[in-house]
């Protein structure tokens, strides 16, 4: 564990002095519908993919695009990825962001529609210190994948273990979180609080103009379906022990800390740079 915290932070250091805007007119179009208000002060919100960019574009083989390489850049939220660059450009989907939370929880690697490498599922905390010993890692929720036991009305009261294990504690019924929305694809309800981040509207940039719309076109688009259920956690943040509602999506994890400011309860992990150490930190 040492040695790849270690790593980690080396592998940080290293992002933070490579960050770049983003890379392509795509990628700008879409960091900057939800980012830019953030960085302009005209939203107080969690950043979906980071201030600046961690890399430039870079290539990474993936067997469907053309000569078995795709464009991606890093960001500490997530990775922008064009996959088929042929395509419209002015689609949504057109730039995506990689299934990384499933990639690291899993182990799997994905290089191609369905294609994978076999690697370790990744031993870097979801949330709050890189060198917290305690709290879950990505590895943690391998055990919980197809574990779902909410159910409409309920509140959430579960803490889950960095060993995977689940405990109920009657202390976080005094939080009120409960659950909203079904997912019937992956049999996961969605946390109330995470729901309505993902479907909620505010400040949005789309063509140079701001505007108040819809944070997502789609609310499936930043995060993916949920693959977990949430759970409360004790995660270190800044090396104090906070009370922390994590939820994995196959696209990156959210997390709910009620004592953040207005604004910053619910955040987007730093999916982007965990899954970069994890890919680019230790030997394949």
């Amino acid at each position: 564990l040492t040695v790849v915290i270690a790593m980690g932070m080396l592998g940080l250091g290293i992002m933070h002095a490579l960050a770049v805007a983003p890379a392509t007119p795509e990628f700008e179009r879409t960091w900057a519908r939800t980012d830019k208000p953030v960085t302009d002060g005209e939203a107080n919100r969690t950043w979906m993919w980071g201030p600046e960019g961690n890399t430039g574009a870079i290539p990474e083989p993936y067997l469907e695009s053309p000569g078995g390489m795709r464009t991606v850049q890093y960001f500490d939220k997530s990775r922008m990825e064009i996959t088929y660059p042929d395509r419209d450009s002015s689609q949504t989907w057109y730039v995506t962001n990689g299934l990384l939370a499933n990639e690291l929880i899993t182990g799997r690697l994905q290089v191609g529609d369905t294609a994978f490498l076999p690697r370790e599922p990744a031993q870097v905390p979801v949330a709050g210190d890189l060198d917290d010993p305690d709290g879950p890692t990505y590895a943690t929720f391998i055990n919980v994948l197809n574990l779902s036991v909410d159910d409409e009305g309920y509140v959430i009261t579960r803490e889950i273990h960095r060993d995977g294990s689940v405990a109920f504690d009657g202390r976080y019924i005094a939080y009120a979180v409960g659950v909203s929305v079904f997912s019937a694809e992956t049999n996961h309800w969605i946390a109330t609080p995470f729901w309505s981040f993902m479907s909620g509207e505010g400040p949005i940039y789309d063509g140079g103009r701001l505007l108040s719309e819809l944070l997502f076109e789609n609310p499936w688009y930043a995060t993916g379906l949920p693959t977990t259920d949430a759970y409360w956690a004790r995660v270190r943040v800044g090396g104090i022990a906070r009370d922390v509602l994590i939820q994995c999506f196959e696209r990156r994890c959210l997390t709910y800390t009620p004592d953040n400011a207005d604004g910053w309860k619910v955040r987007a992990g730093n999916v982007g740079l965990h899954y970069y150490l994890w890919r680019y930190g230790t030997a394949p």
